[in-house]
């Protein structure tokens, strides 16, 4: 449970994953050309946010991309750092939401069963491992894309309840 570890990185984490679960869930929606519902949408969401959750939970993203900066030789707040930051945390985050998302929307779905036993469809589980590889590009993109602005509106949103990160334990205060 790396990111709470202190209450900065608690508020962080927390903006990011409502953030990021809901332009993926959106995403998904229009991605698989589904017929947008709200009740469709916080299922969606709140299966995303769950999963990114769990994986922020499951997976220390933050020490990895810091350890992974310093063997690359990349000093923390730079451009480069940013970069690699964003894309080891969406790497996880969009892999194992993208994952759960397909199969949310693919299993148990009556369109998709019926095309199936109507023989337009190869199978239920064709169709998940097909909409996985034809969504985590996509995904992936808008995920990386938007994960820029939602962290740096978060990390203000932080700064603004308990002001600056003063954690002894932070991966940016790890020594190489």
């Amino acid at each position: 449970m790396n990111f709470y570890k202190n209450h900065f990185g608690m508020i962080i984490s927390s903006v990011v994953a409502i953030c990021i679960s809901l332009i993926m869930a959106t995403s998904a929606i229009f991605v698989d050309k589904l017929t947008f519902t709200v009740p469709l949408l916080v299922k969606n969401w709140g299966t995303a946010f769950l999963v990114i959750t769990l994986t922020g939970m499951i997976f220390p993203l933050t020490d990895w991309s810091f350890a992974l900066g310093r063997k690359l030789g990349l000093r923390p707040e730079t451009l480069p750092h940013v970069l690699l930051e964003n894309f080891v945390a969406t790497l996880f985050f969009n892999t194992t939401a993208t994952i759960v998302l397909t199969a949310v929307n693919v299993f148990n779905n009556p369109e998709i069963e019926g095309a199936v036993a109507a023989g337009f469809l190869p199978g239920t589980s064709a169709v998940f491992v097909q909409g996985v590889i034809h969504d985590w590009p996509i995904m992936f993109v808008i995920s990386y894309i938007f994960a820029f602005f939602v962290t740096k509106a978060a990390i203000r949103i932080a700064r603004s309840a308990v002001g600056e990160l003063k954690s002894p334990h932070s991966p940016q205060n790890a020594q190489a």
